[in-house]
């Protein structure tokens, strides 16, 4: 599995990028979001990857920001979206739009995105909303990033890899959370919080 991608900007437009990598060109697909935020051609970059196997081919879908990737690889377990509606989901809405969007469920909003009817949005909020489920929650009386959610669910998944018991790992996460000076918003810190907790 490929988890970024690190060289030089070769070529960019809103699709598709190409990074010279030690004299290797990667082609990698992008959202709009994330071409954006790219630097200019010549400079050098580093996309997180989502690398993407089928029986025909296989592609790398690549991120400036691990939140958007996190989204994106959510995405993909909803019944009925591959990897490039899920591009053109993120390519309509920027991540944490998409988030909130989808915790308030508005399906009306979601099903005006290209590509996603209304039951492809239906199942977008059926599936998604109880993965993120820790949107909503306030830290220090102030709204926390949307994108927190994603961080939770991940380390929920990592916990669970590493044996914990399901009940006592959101436990011990919603504790972290409440109990630290400052956002826990990337899976990294919110991971060494939690086992901090567990100990």
């Amino acid at each position: 599995m490929i988890a970024y991608v690190k060289g030089k900007l070769v070529l960019k437009n809103p699709n598709h990028v190409i990074l010279d990598v030690s004299g290797i060109g990667y082609s990698i697909r992008i959202s709009t979001q994330t071409f954006s935020a790219l630097p200019a051609e010549g400079a050098d970059m580093k996309l997180y990857t989502h690398h993407h196997f089928s029986e025909a081919d296989q592609s790398l879908f690549g991120f400036t920001e691990t939140d958007e990737k996190s989204l994106f690889e959510l995405l993909l377990t909803v019944k009925g979206i591959g990897p490039r509606l899920g591009l053109t989901i993120l390519s309509g809405m920027n991540a944490e739009e998409i988030t909130d969007t989808i915790m308030r469920q508005d399906v009306l909003k979601l099903s005006k995105i290209s590509g996603i009817g209304k039951k492809t949005a239906e199942r977008m909020v059926l599936e998604l909303k109880d993965k993120l489920g820790g949107v909503t929650t306030e830290q220090n009386g102030t709204s926390r990033s949307p994108m927190t959610g994603l961080a939770q669910t991940e380390t929920l998944s990592a916990l669970e890899a590493l044996g914990y018991r399901k009940s006592d790992a959101e436990s011990a996460v919603l504790k972290a959370v409440k109990t630290s000076e400052t956002p826990l918003e990337d899976v990294s810190s919110l991971l060494k919080a939690t086992l901090k907790v567990l100990a």
